[in-house]
């Protein structure tokens, strides 16, 4: 299992119990405010302030961690991108299947966990700072060893999402 991660939006009032967001698919994301309870004539429902914002916020934590990326995480930052098992493997030149065996944790990402990052950043990056981001994996990637996983390029991403959305713990 992976470490806790929480969010919170930042200036909201924090709830009286973190709240365990696992619509995400993540088993590790906690909501530390933003959640409102509303009663339906089916049962509670829970709602979720700036949820697009929760997902930059969760994707760019996935990008930014020095670790592997788990299957799970694989699978969030695929559906982030809105690509299908099928697209996604034409991008990294592997069939549905492999893309599947990644999201399932059955076979090692390799070179896909640093694609993936590249291309989420790609997706979420203004078009000013992405050229710069790029060049940078691109160095790191193609200056590793085979064995190495490179460390994604720590620019301040998640600090300019902080200053207006959603911050991580």
């Amino acid at each position: 299992m992976s470490e806790r991660v929480e969010f919170f939006l930042k200036g909201h009032e924090l709830l009286a119990e973190p709240y365990h967001y696992v619509a995400s698919g993540l088993d590790n994301i906690y909501l530390l405010n933003g959640v409102t309870t509303q009663a339906t004539a089916y049962g509670p429902m829970i709602a979720i302030e700036n949820l697009n914002g929760l997902h930059h916020a969760i994707g760019l934590y996935i990008v930014e961690k020095p670790s592997l990326m788990t299957g799970p995480e694989f699978r969030f930052l695929r559906k982030q991108l809105d690509l299908t098992q099928v697209q996604l493997g034409r991008y990294l030149r592997v069939t549905d299947q492999t893309v599947a065996n990644y999201e399932k944790g059955n076979t090692c990402l390799g070179p896909a966990d640093p694609l993936l990052r590249g291309l989420y950043l790609v997706h979420v990056l203004p078009e000013q700072t992405r050229i710069e981001v790029l060049k940078e994996l691109t160095d790191k990637i193609s200056s590793c060893e085979k064995a190495e996983v490179p460390e994604v390029p720590r620019r301040k991403i998640v600090q300019r999402w902080q200053e207006h959305h959603l911050q991580a713990a």
